[in-house]
């Protein structure tokens, strides 16, 4: 039933849209000023939900020998946040204001760009100046968590850039005026229903994001991990026979040998329009500590030489070479004259490779070998000169699953992050101008969180 009816909602608003507002108004629905809205659903002010906090009572006087904690307010709605401890002798203000949790504080200067949010209890007692003005909201009449999704909404802080006043770079938006702009509201059920579920969504991203952390430590201490010893089980490792070598201890049958030894620098010059591929990659398309190259350009969109490469061949990112840009190619292409192309010679895998041009020895020795001020560079004749190890073929590959398999498993997150934030981004769109309703049933559940 519930279904029914939603489904039945969204016709009618889709009908609404595409028809003159003269038409008859699908059932439920009225129009107001922030458009067509929920008959059960109020338009006002933010000032009826919100109410100015009187700086007198919350100035605190600075004593020089005591410390504070400072805070501020970053831009697009990313909340409040410590900026500072500092003593009370080193601080210039000698009266500040102390906030208290669930305090609602916004900038006067970056207000058009959504500088505000809710104090966390973790923040409470910490101080901000007067251009911060603090407000309460009406627990009766609003639900902090659907504010706080509401107001992170851009369509919120856009029209309070035609508001503020004063010279450019110092233009200030009063609490008045912040007061005086229209919000949807829906009944406080309904508010608590639909906070629950995009705090829910936001949570499965947080989560994902967590994971992502999670799987790039355990990729770093693998690289150590794998270099060193070679694949095989950790609680095995010390029964590795180890030789001492030029640059360390290393499995005995591994080798130490140049770059240059094993890797040939591919360094075939064309125009792009006397070739016929079909991509072209600059350092732009490599992603950092990443050895897959997921984005590219079009050789019709460059011009002045580039150099060839083919399936197999590593692209070394030789500019800014701390950027740590290297990646492994599975096409032919062209590429920017700012990459390496390296192709390795027998008995050196390519994925291998790609994976060692990413090890911190790699990565040191290049940013040490770097000249210019500007724009500093390494070079092959510098990269082929650095020593490393070269374990046999079945263990390069074996290397190189194990390295890929977290690759995969990333990856695999990455889209899901993607399609989290890509939902997040649509129920806060939709749940909020009340084009998709959550179903009554579901909504009766808050009941039982009302104070």
């Amino acid at each position: 039933m519930a279904g029914r009816k939603l489904t039945q909602a969204l016709e009618n608003h889709a009908r609404l849209q595409a028809s003159p507002l003269s038409e008859e108004l699908p059932p439920g629905y009225k129009m107001t000023e922030l458009g067509l809205l929920p008959e059960e659903w109020q338009v006002v002010r933010l000032g009826e939900v919100f109410s100015l906090v009187p700086k007198q009572q919350r100035a605190v006087r600075i004593q020089e020998n005591q410390n504070y904690r400072l805070l501020t307010v970053r831009l697009y709605a990313k909340g409040i946040v410590l900026r500072s401890e500092e003593q009370g002798s080193r601080i210039g203000t000698k009266v500040l204001y102390k906030t208290e949790p669930q305090d609602f504080i916004f900038s006067k200067i970056d207000a058009r760009n959504g500088a505000w949010g809710f104090v966390c209890p973790d923040l409470a007692g910490g101080l901000i100046s007067g251009d911060f003005p603090i407000l309460r909201h009406a627990h009766e009449k609003a639900d902090q968590a659907f504010l706080e999704f509401l107001l992170s909404r851009p369509s919120m802080w856009e029209p309070l850039r035609n508001m503020a006043v004063g010279t450019t770079n110092r233009r200030r938006i009063q609490p008045k005026q912040l007061l005086s702009l229209l919000i949807p509201l829906p009944p406080l059920l309904e508010q608590r229903a639909i906070a629950d579920v995009l705090r829910t969504v936001q949570r499965a991203k947080e989560a994902t994001e967590r994971v992502i952390a999670a799987l790039r430590e355990l990729k770093k201490s693998l690289m150590r991990y794998l270099f060193t010893y070679g694949p095989v089980p950790v609680d095995q490792a010390d029964q590795v026979a180890l030789k001492e070598t030029e640059i360390g201890p290393v499995p005995e049958e591994w080798e130490v040998v140049r770059l240059g030894e094993v890797v040939t620098l591919i360094s075939d010059a064309v125009q792009p329009s006397h070739i016929a591929v079909e991509r072209y990659v600059g350092l732009e398309h490599i992603e950092p500590g990443s050895i897959r190259i997921r984005k590219w350009g079009y050789p019709s969109e460059v011009r002045s030489l580039k150099i060839t490469f083919r399936a197999g061949d590593v692209l070394y990112g030789k500019l800014r070479p701390y950027l740590d840009k290297a990646a492994l190619a599975e096409w032919e292409g062209i590429c920017s004259t700012d990459i390496l192309v390296l192709r390795a010679q027998k008995g050196l895998e390519p994925e291998f490779l790609a994976y060692l041009a990413h090890t911190p020895i790699f990565l040191e020795y290049a940013t040490a070998t770097m000249t210019g001020v500007n724009h500093p560079r390494t070079s092959w004749k510098a990269l082929q000169q650095l020593q490393i190890t070269l374990p046999p073929l079945s263990e390069q590959r074996a290397i190189a699953e194990i390295l890929r398999a977290v690759d995969r498993k990333t990856e695999a997150e990455e889209a899901r992050q993607r399609a989290l934030e890509a939902l997040f981004r649509t129920l806060l769109h939709d749940l909020m101008t009340a084009r998709l309703r959550l179903p009554p049933a579901f909504i009766a559940r808050f009941a039982e969180d009302a104070p």
